[in-house]
């Protein structure tokens, strides 16, 4: 049952979508990235940029580039302090974005990538990542947005998982269509 919410969900929002509706945009973006129960890396900032298509009232389809810088940490082995820097993260992928409201609007929105992590002393990794999230939109001129996001990206390494906590701060233009 909770499997086929979603397509439903995505499949009522394209119901109005005619042809030669599509919107394209660019934005790019910036905040900071907080990793969650990872004793090997600090918090960061994160910035990248997206390119928004509007393929329906309800429906956004964004492709994405994020890249973070990771804060280092400071561990003791043996009574000596050792400092390990953070790794760089970087991800790019895609994101369905349900969009509610007009001029202001607020949206869930969840997605899928390929996430490579780069640290000193550690072989990089590649994998793939989901990511889910609530966003607040706002207007203040015709084309052009400024988005406030929050965001859990989590990376599927096998077993386990490395997750960030992600907040933003992003401005879009509209460059075709409305």
């Amino acid at each position: 049952m909770k499997q086929r919410i979603l397509p439903a969900i995505l499949a009522l929002a394209l119901v109005p979508a005619t042809a030669g509706a599509v919107d394209v945009g660019a934005g790019v973006y910036g905040g900071a990235s907080f990793p969650i129960l990872q004793d090997n890396a600090g918090n960061g900032s994160q910035f990248g940029v997206r390119v928004p298509v509007r393929l329906a009232p309800l429906l956004s389809v964004e492709g994405f580039y994020a890249q973070s810088a990771l804060g280092d940490v400071e561990e003791t082995y043996g009574g000596v302090l050792y400092t390990r820097s953070g790794p760089d993260v970087t991800t790019w992928g895609a994101t369905a974005v349900l969009n509610f409201g007009g001029s202001f609007r607020f949206y869930p929105l969840a997605g899928f990538g390929s996430t490579t992590i780069k640290q000193s002393g550690a072989e990089a990794l590649t994998e793939t990542s989901i990511n889910f999230g609530l966003g607040f939109g706002f207007s203040v001129m015709p084309k052009f947005a400024i988005d406030l996001r929050g965001e859990l990206n989590s990376v599927l390494t096998g077993d386990t998982s490395r997750k960030f906590a992600n907040l933003t701060a992003g401005v879009s233009y509209a460059l075709f269509g409305n």
